[in-house]
């Protein structure tokens, strides 16, 4: 018996260091949350280890409601506080819907940073998404904004 509880002191001696040690690990799973910018509303997101699908459901502080789809790809990392700030780009896909009977549709490029809490599955995130509408009147585009997602 005495043996045994040596052996694992010696196990958890070398193990607990290595799991401590080891990368921190970004949320793989469905996450849902709130968007809040311009335009303001929810937001879920899949995520695939540095890669990250997401839809955007907002509105346009009552003058009409949008939807955005796109894709995240972090591309570099810094440490702030222990733990990583993944700076990410990417696409983004808005169709809208006015209350003057308009509908938009506009293409959108996305730059953001999210970061991520060891505690609990949470992921805060600002972005900026400049673009260009081309149906319902060809005009400059951009959206912004920051949140937080929970991830299940």
């Amino acid at each position: 018996m005495k043996r045994l509880f040596i052996v694992i002191a010696v196990i958890l001696t070398i193990a607990l260091p290595l799991m401590a040690a080891k990368n921190p690990v970004r949320p793989n799973d469905f996450g849902a949350g709130l968007y809040l910018g311009y335009p303001a509303g929810l937001t879920v997101r899949y995520g695939m280890d540095d890669f990250r699908i997401f839809a955007n459901i907002t509105n346009y502080f009552r003058a009409g409601a949008n939807l955005d789809v796109g894709a995240l790809y972090d591309i570099v990392s810094f440490d702030v506080g222990g733990r990583p700030l993944y700076i990410n780009a990417g696409a983004q896909i808005g169709f809208g819907y006015y209350m003057d009977s308009k509908f938009t549709m506009s293409a959108n490029g996305v730059v953001g940073a999210s970061y991520y809490f060891d505690e609990f599955p949470l992921e805060v995130f600002a972005s900026v998404a400049p673009g260009y509408q081309f149906l319902g009147g060809s005009k400059f585009d951009i959206k912004g904004g920051a949140g937080g997602v929970w991830y299940f």
